[in-house]
């Protein structure tokens, strides 16, 4: 990561990691269990652009996923691939995650040839379900890459969100409520405008706050510190109405930020219901119920082995309810399958 270009290599671990301690990497880097370009090296490090960083953990254990059957090919050319991502799998091998990962169910499945190249073209978190697009070649990727950078691919995705999103569309168009104000008299959350009928506007910027745990805020205006803020843009639609409530939301993002419409979201005051990250709680679901987290075995600060702590099981989500349902790049169009979640709504129109 560019970020980590600079600083030390105790600094990147002990402040982006959370898995373990500071005093943990300092003793593994001093053992050489962590290593650069495959030389051990110090905790004061500094890092440059291009190195090859190396963990050798004692142990890994596969973290759990949700089990959905074989992946869904949406569509194959001679140069992309695209596919639906069930919730719960991140797309590369990482971290607890060797083999429960996207690109390497797709090899086991025998969708993917063991040593056919395949070139990701954009993000998709592991709590997200939805499409996948993969380029089969290099000049794919660059150019599929290109358009998601250049904001050419239009992106619709399904939320489902506490709350009854219509209110806020309808206080946003002025059937309620005086100017900058909700029916219920509230103040409009900042950086909302209509975007047309039935259709409305964020924008602003997203900042990391936190890189060991992935926390990310909106800002109305560029904030002056800490990390560098990106602007983003998502447009809503209410979609219709869900149990408990909630309300199944359409959502547009013309910027590509991390969790960008799960801050957006959480902004407006009608947060993914599922996501406690984000506003909303931790809870199972039917569809998307919690499994559990592993502990993984690991080098103490002296070298030994430790097991995973006796403790409580640890429950976290599979998924959040978030989903990409179409992507229509300049030449084609792909759109997956509805989630169970969103068609228990009921149509907004």
């Amino acid at each position: 990561k560019q970020r980590w270009v600079g600083r030390t290599l105790l600094e990147v671990f002990s402040k982006e990691f959370v898995a373990y301690s500071a005093e943990y990497y300092q003793a593994s880097i001093e053992a050489g269990r962590v290593t650069v370009n495959g030389q051990k090296v110090t905790p004061g490090h500094e890092l440059r652009d291009g190195e090859r960083i190396v963990h050798r953990a004692v142990r890994c254990r596969e973290n759990p996923v949700l089990d959905r059957g074989l992946i869904r090919v949406v569509a194959e050319t001679k140069e992309l691939l695209v596919v639906s991502k069930p919730s719960s799998l991140p797309i590369h091998p990482c971290g607890s995650y060797r083999y429960n990962s996207l690109i390497a169910l797709l090899r086991a499945q025998g969708t993917v040839a063991p040593g056919a190249e395949l070139y990701t073209t954009h993000r998709l978190d592991r709590l997200t379900s939805g499409l996948v697009i993969f380029a089969k070649t290099k000049a794919a990727a660059r150019q599929v890459g290109a358009w998601f950078q250049g904001s050419e691919i239009r992106k619709t995705y399904l939320a489902r969100v506490r709350g009854s999103f219509r209110e806020l569309i309808d206080s946003v168009s002025g059937l309620g409520g005086g100017e900058g104000q909700r029916t219920d008299g509230a103040a409009l959350p900042a950086g909302v405008t209509l975007a047309s009928e039935g259709r409305i506007r964020l924008n602003g910027f997203i900042q990391c706050i936190d890189h060991k745990v992935g926390k990310y805020v909106y800002a109305f205006e560029r904030p002056t510190v800490g990390e560098e803020a990106k602007d983003a843009e998502t447009q809503f639609e209410f979609a219709g109405a869900a149990p408990n409530g909630e309300s199944v939301v359409r959502c547009f993002p013309s910027t590509g930020r991390t969790h960008q419409i799960r801050v957006h979201l959480n902004h407006l005051g009608y947060p993914i219901a599922n996501d406690s990250c984000y506003g909303g709680e931790l809870r199972g679901d039917p569809s998307l119920p919690l499994i559990p987290h592993v502990r993984q075995a690991h080098n103490g600060v002296d070298g030994e082995v430790l097991e995973e702590e006796a403790a409580e099981t640890t429950m976290h989500p599979s998924g959040i309810f978030l989903h990409a349902l179409t992507y229509r790049l300049p030449d084609d169009e792909f759109t997956s399958e509805t989630p169970l979640w969103a068609e228990e709504s009921e149509s907004g129109g």
